[in-house]
């Protein structure tokens, strides 16, 4: 090649390169991120002090942690809406018993609004929040002038207020009753025909009054959270997580990613998206954009010296060799969108691909520049 043409190319490759910022994209280059970094946000390196500190604060989708609903409603207590069957014998000398000769002494009634249940010879008795065993006690005493050692039995034939409601994607929803110290969720969710929803892509909320706790499933299966805590009037919603993060520039299939499971890491994320692009990718400038709580973004922010302006873009080195260490164990989150920039040789080499029309840069190694 003559001087002339090897300046001819030269000059060429240099007006290439100069001509980046116009050439076609996915995506800002890693200059772009990284001045605009300055200003509008913060942008942090993964190393391993950067993992701890978002490990050690972010909630992850399913984490297990402690539950925290209010004290539960005491079970096996009496309340509006509930049917009981009322029976009364009065001791007879020749062994029968008033029930047997009038049949106006064995009744069903249901608890009223007002809290009370209608008994014959009786009157209104309270019942909301005492025990049938309770009940019982209070009739005797209110039948006690009339007939001294009368005995009273009580049975809960329709129990509304010892129940939990269970709704949502599972295969019989409805009003299950909460047996003291015997109905975990899981029991109830196996009376319940079991969520629809494959194990790690279900989401069980429990709410109790104005709180509620939501676990995945495959957490609750594995570390037994909330079987000793069901309360009457619970209500326990099985819903399929519909969580996802999404994936643009230079990986092999961009685009949106449901969020499944409990823990994804960004070493999962990138073999999802059949990893980087041999020929597009630049390996140091892997990006992670996350909007999250503004407490955290100024602890990571600490971490890489910078301010403090809402959202935060972590960016992992690939050419460290130690990087995929990091990746394994850096979290991904849902609405998290990862981001892979060109690298500067393949920008160029678009941009010649137009001054040229010449297609067979696709021929230049695609390691050149690579820091090895």
């Amino acid at each position: 090649m003559t001087g002339f043409k090897r300046c001819l190319l030269s000059a060429a490759l240099l007006g290439a390169l100069a001509a980046c910022s116009a050439a076609p994209g996915s995506g800002p280059r890693t200059g772009d991120i990284e001045r605009a970094g300055r200003d509008r946000f913060v942008l942090v390196d993964i190393g391993p002090a950067t993992v701890r500190a978002v490990r050690a604060r972010l909630a992850l989708p399913g984490a297990e942690g402690a539950v925290a609903l209010p004290a539960p409603r005491a079970a096996g207590m009496v309340g509006p809406g509930d049917l009981l069957h009322v029976t009364i014998w009065e001791p007879n000398p020749n062994g029968t018993s008033l029930s047997a000769d009038k049949a106006n002494l064995q009744t069903t009634t249901r608890v009223g609004a007002d809290g009370t249940i209608g008994v014959p010879y009786a009157g209104r008795i309270a019942a909301t929040g005492r025990s049938p065993a309770q009940i019982e006690a209070a009739i005797a005493a209110k039948l006690a002038h009339e007939s001294p050692g009368a005995q009273v039995a009580v049975l809960v034939t329709e129990d509304v207020t010892n129940a939990v409601i269970v709704q949502g994607d599972v295969a019989r929803p409805g009003r299950y009753a909460v047996v003291p110290r015997s109905s975990g969720l899981l029991d109830l969710l196996a009376m319940a025909g079991g969520p629809v929803t494959p194990n790690r892509q279900a989401l069980v909320r429990v709410t109790r009054g104005g709180s509620s706790v939501t676990r995945t499933l495959s957490s609750i299966v594995r570390s037994r959270a909330l079987e000793g805590d069901l309360a009457p009037g619970d209500r326990i919603l099985v819903e399929p997580r519909r969580n996802y993060f999404f994936a643009f520039g230079a990986v092999a299939s961009p685009g949106e990613q449901p969020y499944d499971a409990d823990d994804i890491t960004l070493a999962r994320t990138l073999a999802r998206l059949g990893g980087l692009n041999d020929n597009r990718a630049d390996p140091a400038c892997v990006f992670i954009y996350r909007r999250q709580e503004p407490e955290l973004t100024r602890e990571v922010a600490a971490v890489s010296a910078q301010q403090d302006p809402g959202s935060v873009i972590y960016r992992l080195n690939l050419r460290d060799p130690g990087g995929f260490f990091l990746a394994q164990q850096f979290p991904v989150l849902p609405d998290d969108l990862v981001y892979v920039s060109d690298s500067p040789i393949a920008e160029a080499a678009k941009v010649f691909q137009v001054i040229t029309g010449v297609s067979g840069l696709g021929a230049v190694p695609r390691n050149l520049g690579a820091q090895y």
